[in-house]
């Protein structure tokens, strides 16, 4: 079965799209959602627009705490 894929939401490195399986968009014909990263790979497959919301929304939060942690301040060097 062949699966087309229509963005809905972008945030961040993710994005929701609607699957269905005509090549046109139609919103009483969506099968499924799925939220994408940046380079396409799915990372999750759902049923419904507000659970593949709440997955992306899970991902960017994590991604912005991982920049904050990584994000540290250098000591100062002492002159001579």
């Amino acid at each position: 079965m062949l699966e087309f894929s229509h963005p809905i939401f972008i945030k961040g490195r993710y994005r929701v799209v609607a699957l269905t399986e005509d090549q046109h968009y139609d919103e009483d014909k969506i099968m499924a959602y799925a939220v994408l990263n940046s380079s396409g790979a799915k990372l999750r497959h759902e049923l419904s627009l507000d659970d593949a919301k709440a997955w992306m929304e899970k991902l960017v939060e994590e991604d912005n705490l991982d920049v904050s942690t990584k994000t540290q301040i250098k000591p100062k060097r002492m002159r001579r």
